[in-house]
C-alpha cells in the first residue's frame, strides 16, 4: 500500500518536473511493453483455486469421509478413507492452508479378484477437481487409457501420476511447483 502510494507521488513529481522544465520524463528501460514483461508469473506451488473442502465435497460423493486437518512437519494434512473388508480407499492431501493444497495421494487396495472400475471410481473424482488451469475431461481420459499400465503426464498446472498394480494402485495430483 505504501509502495503504491509512493511510486505514484514519485511519478507525479517527475511529470511536474518535466512540465516545469519543458522536457517529457524518459520512459523505463524496456519502454512500454517492459511493463508486460514484469506482470508476475502464475503461482505454481499450490493448485490455485482448489480449496479443502472442494476435495471434502467431492470424495463423499464417493462414500469417503474426511478428518483433518492435521499438522504434519508443519505442513496441513487431511486424511480420507473408506472401505470393506476387500477394498480399502485411502487419501491425503497436504497443503499451507485449506486454499493453497498442494499434493494430493491416493491409494486403492484390494484382496480377492482386482477390479480396476474400483480404483477408477475414486480416482476419476480427483482427475475431475477443478482448479484454475484444469482440464477434468483431459485428465480423466489420461486416467481411462492409462489404468492398466500406470504412467505420468502433466496436464495444466498439475502433474499426474498413476501406478501400482490391480491389488494396489495409487494416484497423485501435484502442483507442478510443488516441492513435494
Amino acid at each position: 500500500m505504501c509502495r503504491s502510494w509512493l511510486t505514484s507521488f514519485v511519478i507525479g513529481m517527475l511529470i511536474a518536473a518535466a512540465a516545469c522544465s519543458g522536457s517529457a520524463p524518459k520512459e523505463p528501460a524496456g519502454g512500454p511493453a517492459g511493463d508486460k514483461a514484469a506482470a508476475p508469473t502464475l503461482e505454481t506451488r499450490w493448485l490455485r483455486g482448489l480449496w479443502a473442502n472442494d476435495i471434502r465435497d467431492q470424495l463423499a460423493t464417493v462414500g469417503l469421509t474426511c478428518k483433518g486437518p492435521l499438522q504434519e512437519k508443519g505442513t496441513n494434512v487431511w486424511m480420507c478413507e473408506s472401505g470393506t473388508p476387500l477394498v480399502s480407499y485411502q487419501m491425503r492431501f497436504y497443503g499451507s492452508s485449506p486454499g493453497k493444497i498442494e499434493y494430493i495421494n491416493a491409494i486403492v487396495t484390494q484382496s480377492g479378484p482386482a477390479k480396476d472400475a474400483l480404483a477408477l471410481r475414486v480416482f476419476a473424482v480427483l482427475a475431475g477437481l477443478h482448479f484454475d488451469g484444469a482440464d477434468q475431461a483431459k485428465a480423466r481420459q489420461w486416467l481411462q487409457a492409462t489404468m492398466a499400465t500406470g504412467g505420468n503426464t502433466v496436464i495444466g498446472p498439475a502433474k499426474y501420476k498413476l501406478a501400482g498394480d490391480a491389488g494396489r494402485r495409487t494416484f497423485d495430483v501435484k502442483a507442478s511447483g510443488s516441492e513435494w
